[in-house]
């Protein structure tokens, strides 16, 4: 799995128009083959970041998409941030669940009791 994750910080005139182009993508690229998944997130201590995360199931998959017309408007959205955007491309070669807590939790209440 490939985990996209992007930063921009936006100015308060800029920030609507942002948040208009990613989730207009956001709504597409969920439906695109190879996509996990898609969101996107404004920060809670600085109103003026915002971060958009996709999840894709391959690096052909990620690698299309950024070649197509649709990512170029992820693009333009990054070039109206006050300052460069971060972004990051995370391959993930291990993901755990729910599974993880309960033997961890498990493991700590055997710990505990004895």
């Amino acid at each position: 799995m490939i985990i996209s994750l992007l930063k921009v910080i936006a100015l308060s005139d800029k920030r609507d128009a942002i948040l208009e182009v990613l989730r207009s993508v956001m709504d597409i690229t969920r439906g695109l083959a190879g996509c996990m998944g898609c969101a996107c997130y404004e920060e809670q201590n600085n109103k003026h970041a915002i971060l958009y995360v996709e999840q894709w199931e391959s690096k052909e998959d990620l690698h299309r998409h950024i070649q197509s017309d649709l990512y170029h408007r992820v693009i333009s959205a990054m070039e109206l941030a006050v300052e460069a955007p971060e972004i990051r491309f995370l391959e993930v070669s291990n993901s755990m669940g729910m599974e993880l807590v309960e033997a961890l939790r498990t493991d700590l209440c055997l710990a505990n009791s004895a």
